[in-house]
């Protein structure tokens, strides 16, 4: 490590990284555009200047992304000089920058928004027109490109050719005919599209899922885990007003993810917003009813307790800890437990995807559940007198038109929808992954976290407390003392 000094403090800084990360660390608040600590660094915006002192010589401004650190290095990031400096590289890029935050789906967390008010960089000296640039430019089936807002920082460009490295973005033309486009104009590819959004620090690269959808300081954040495969990325889920999930975005995490997530979690956010909901229903004469909780895990116990065995098949996206109950209501019914293990998506890849659509895959394996892929469950379920499907989607993952089909055998479902067939006997309704806490173990053994983001419907509470109350319900009474 190498010794040096910013704003009167000492620290060590790793000298393989540049001088704005050790500012970063270290609480030193250092604007930046062009620099990314997952891209490599190029020094084109700059406006992360501070004031740096070596030895006897003279202190002189400096850009901290390009400025390796060097023992004894003196930093001040406060220097008027400093301030200075960044003022004039505001006043440049803000000088062909279109004044439509009103509109812009980055307002409110916008960098450039925020280093002008920071910077009190709030007037232009120039007086030419601004450059008439192309608005609402498709990039393909994911990104809008906005070429005015454009600052040209080419961190869209360094991260196709960094992280999944698939080049398809240049600055092409000179000068102030710069922008950003596609190689001939072809559509961008690839699942890892909505990065370009994450990492563009204007409003230049927008969703197309997302645009005009909400405004950022509407929406709650949340910590959570993706669900889309077992890599399980540390991820933010972002709710508007305690309702609509409107997006899923990356979080840091450097043993998972990094910065970075694919497209297939990023826009699984919208299957969370599926309505008719169950609380509870049970079987009766008329058909599947609407019934209390307490009534249709009675139903359920009734169902269970005269069976030999039943079988017991949970979903992959089952948390560790509804998985442990799950297990003791299995000794309870002296059953085996199985997860039904889904076929590989296709979307395997060298960056994150697994392609294998099971959160919990290995969680579940390390605590004794035996994987079943659909068909081998369906198998399994036309030879068994009762069965217990638990867990949300599994109903999806077996094949809910062909449950709903068949008569046979009769089962009891936790699931977040409820089973349209004479075989549901009873079905309680769970809340989704983002209406739980829970921990998801991903392929690496890394535990992931799962938050509360929004409540879950009325009524319905937690698979962990369904369990407990079924299994209390099947334990045989204690013995009358003597």
């Amino acid at each position: 490590m190498t010794k040096i000094t910013i704003n009167g403090r000492s620290i060590e800084a790793d000298p393989t990284k540049p001088l704005i990360h050790a500012c970063h660390a270290n609480g030193a608040e250092v604007p930046m555009y062009c620099y990314h600590p997952g891209l490599s660094p190029v020094g084109s915006c700059r406006i992360c200047q501070v004031e740096v002192q070596q030895g006897t010589g003279p202190a002189r401004v400096v850009v901290a992304c390009r400025t390796p650190v060097a023992e004894g290095m003196v930093v001040n990031t406060e220097a008027p000089k400093a301030h200075e400096t960044r003022r004039e590289c505001l006043e440049f890029l803000l000088k062909n920058h279109p004044l439509d935050c009103p509109i812009c789906d980055k307002a409110g967390e916008c960098d450039l928004q925020d280093y002008a008010f920071a910077e009190n960089q709030g007037e232009g000296r120039t007086h030419e027109p601004r450059r008439k640039l192309d608005k609402r430019k498709s990039l393909g089936d994911v990104i809008v490109l906005d070429e005015e807002r454009c600052i040209l920082c080419s961190r869209c460009v360094r991260f196709m050719e960094e992280v999944p490295k698939t080049p398809q973005l240049t600055v092409s033309d000179l000068g102030s005919r710069s922008t950003i486009s596609t190689f001939m104009d072809r559509p961008l590819s690839g699942n890892y599209q909505g990065n370009l959004a994450d990492v563009c620090p204007v409003g230049a690269l927008t969703l197309k899922q997302f645009r005009f959808q909400a405004r950022v300081w509407n929406l709650k954040k949340s910590l959570s885990t993706c669900g889309e495969c077992s890599r399980g990325c540390a991820i933010t889920v972002e709710v508007l007003r305690g309702q609509d999930v409107k997006r899923f975005r990356p979080r840091y995490n450097a043993s998972v993810n990094q910065w970075w997530m694919c497209d297939t979690g990023r826009f699984s956010s919208a299957r969370h917003n599926a309505t008719e909901r169950i609380v509870a229903a049970r079987r009766t004469s008329r058909g599947l009813e609407v019934a209390g909780l307490e009534e249709a895990l009675a139903a359920a116990a009734a169902l269970l307790s005269g069976a030999p065995a039943p079988l017991i098949v949970a979903s992959p996206f089952t948390t560790q800890e509804e998985a442990k109950e799950l297990l003791a209501l299995a000794k309870v019914l002296g059953a085996a437990a199985h997860f039904v293990l889904p076929a590989p998506s296709g979307l395997k890849d060298a960056l994150l995807n697994t392609g294998e659509p099971a959160p919990n895959r290995r969680g579940l394996a390390e605590l004794g559940f035996a994987p079943l892929s659909p068909a081998e469950a369906r198998a399994k379920l036309a030879g068994a007198r009762c069965a217990v499907l638990a867990g949300e989607r599994v109903l999806e993952l077996l094949g809910r038109e062909e449950l709903a089909r068949s008569a046979s055998p009769k089962v009891v479902t936790f699931d977040t929808h409820a089973l349209e067939g004479a075989a549901a006997e009873a079905c309680i309704g769970i809340p989704e992954q983002v209406e739980k806490t829970g921990t998801w173990i991903n392929i690496d053994g890394h535990a992931g976290k799962l938050h509360v983001a929004r409540p879950a419907p009325k009524g319905v509470g937690p698979l962990t407390r369904s369990l407990q109350a079924l299994t209390r319900l099947l334990q045989p009474s204690s013995a009358p003392a003597r």
